[in-house]
């Protein structure tokens, strides 16, 4: 009670901050998010105070309430370098992860339907994307990337993969930086369960068939064009788990990867590893490498569970060479017309931006006249494009029956929430208490607007984001922030021990008619606030 009428007494300086902080560590949360967020709702105090409640709302599931403190932290204003638009993106992004975690932690079966009501709160911050790209790159990653790696995982965890997959467009939409464990979240959330399940020396050894159960991607190229590494780096695994060398021709076999045949709610499918065609350069090639394109062509010809074919070309070759050119033959003969085919340019971490292009820009002209080839660029070392690959791969693997129900996934569970009213993990409804209205669905979800422009564009002069620019910012050097908010000046100068007049119960009530009775013994008096300061992150 005496922090409550310390933050009642200092409505405008850091009085009202600090004890929202203290009510919180308390697990006095209600009450924190209502010092926060002031008698009405919409009196804000310092941004870093409501960014701290909002992460505790989100850990007791009160989710909405969390959501309404990060929007109130565009009242705050912007420091120097930070706009307030960005922190409340951050404070969004933060508070979903918690969200998230605290349902996994303690209700599961709720993950799904949780994710997918987060999944629609951050479509709506892209209203404010502008106060995002204002930053600096370095700004970015320091403030968002880690934010989005904990969302992706927790997507992954609820089955969610097209929202993983929305969460790294996003990404790129917004110029965020990622590193390596944006792209491992998303992996192990595509592939949660995968095994070797045969490798086939001939077409008649490999395993069955089984159109519309359980599609097949098939990767094909030249020989060291990176087919099984691009392989190892979808599947984001500690080990080489598809063999893979420097030597040509290693792989001799058709290598058959099956994925989350035990994962219910996840597309069961096979990605298979093919021989690469051209010059091995080894002991006895001629007879290696001779029924490499017969395995081949019998493997496109009768497969019917074959729904999309990626061909890794080397950045570094500059054009389409004569293996490339023989494998392209064998899919037009094969005359798999529904089928499709996907050119990807692989080693762009080995060669120059300008190379990885006009290699790009050569093969569309070379194919022109023939079809309009859908062209993207990867590379397995530097994990650039894994994202966009997983997107592709996504498209064709949910045209099944089980494909089609995980796409549905996120709208049931969502409907049965907001049927059955349990949008909460425990009792306190903090949304009612600020006068947050109650969520409504909004449009679901178009699972098929994942799929990125992949052709190929030439960027315009003078733009900053290129096509394949994932080095961001290597010499930047901001400054510090310079925090200008009122509420973190002076953090020592709070000092609990002063003397304080006394009010009278009624008085604590008309100020704070909000507030339910409070306990008759007063809490144990806090001396000292230094200890508090690192709570701010």
């Amino acid at each position: 009670m005496r922090i409550v009428r310390f933050g009642i007494e200092h409505p405008e300086g850091d009085g009202r901050g600090w004890a929202a902080v203290a009510l919180t560590r308390l697990d006095k949360t209600a009450e924190a998010a209502k010092l926060a967020a002031g008698p009405d709702g919409q009196t804000p105090c310092g941004y870093q105070t409501l960014r701290y409640v909002a992460h505790a709302c989100a850990k007791v599931g009160a989710v909405e309430a969390a959501y309404h403190l990060s929007r109130l932290q565009k009242k705050c204003g912007r420091t120097k370098y930070i706009t307030s638009g960005s922190r409340v993106f951050q404070s969004t992004l933060e508070s979903s992860a918690l969200y998230l975690q605290s349902t996994a932690e303690q209700m599961p079966k709720l993950l799904a339907g949780h994710g997918a009501r987060v999944s629609q709160e951050i479509e709506s911050l892209l209203e404010i994307k502008n106060d995002i790209l204002a930053l600096t790159p370095n700004r970015r990653y320091r403030m968002l990337t880690e934010a989005f790696n904990q969302l992706i995982r927790w997507y992954g965890r609820a089955r969610l993969v097209p929202q993983a997959l929305r969460a790294c467009e996003i990404m790129n939409e917004l110029g965020i930086p990622r590193n390596d464990m944006t792209l491992h979240f998303l992996s192990r959330g595509c592939a949660q369960q995968y095994r070797c399940l045969k490798k086939a020396g001939r077409y008649t050894q490999a395993p069955s068939d089984m159109p519309g159960h359980r599609p097949e991607v098939l990767f094909i190229g030249r020989t060291n064009s990176g087919k099984s590494s691009m392989i190892n780096a979808l599947f984001s695994s500690l080990t080489k788990f598809a063999p893979a060398s420097k030597t040509r021709a290693f792989t001799r076999k058709l290598y058959f990867y099956e994925v989350n045949q035990k994962r219910a709610g996840l597309p069961h499918f096979m990605l298979v590893d093919s021989p690469g065609l051209g010059c091995a350069d080894i002991p006895g090639a001629a007879k290696i490498t001779r029924d490499f394109p017969n395995m081949i062509y019998d493997y496109l010809r009768n497969r019917n569970a074959l729904k999309h074919i990626f061909h890794l070309v080397d950045a570094r070759n500059h054009k389409l060479l004569p293996a490339d050119k023989q494998l392209l033959h064998l899919v037009a003969k094969a005359q798999r017309r529904s089928v499709r085919y996907t050119i990807v340019i692989t080693k762009i971490d080995v060669c120059k931006r300008n190379v990885a292009n006009s290699t790009a820009q050569r093969i569309r002209e070379e194919l022109a006249p023939y079809c309009d080839v859908d062209i993207m660029f990867a590379s397995a070392r530097k994990l650039r494009g894994v994202d966009h690959l997983w997107s592709k791969i996504w498209q064709s693997v949910t045209e099944t029956p089980r494909g089609r129900r995980h796409r549905d996934i996120a709208r049931k569970e969502l409907e049965r929430l907001n049927r059955e009213g349990t949008n909460v993990l425990k009792a306190p409804n903090l949304s009612e208490l600020l006068n947050i209205p109650d969520y409504q669905q909004p449009q679901d979800f178009d699972t098929e607007e994942w799929e990125e422009d992949s052709d190929y564009q030439q960027p315009p002069p003078g733009e900053q984001r290129e096509l394949l620019d994932d080095a961001w910012g290597e010499d930047l050097k901001d400054e510090d922030v310079a925090s200008s908010d009122p509420d973190m000046r002076n953090l020592e100068a709070v000092d609990a021990s002063d003397d304080e007049e006394d009010l009278s119960d009624d008085e604590l009530a008309r100020r704070w008619d909000a507030f339910e009775e409070f306990e008759e013994e007063e809490e144990e008096e806090i001396s000292d606030y230094k200890d508090l300061s690192g709570m701010f992150g």
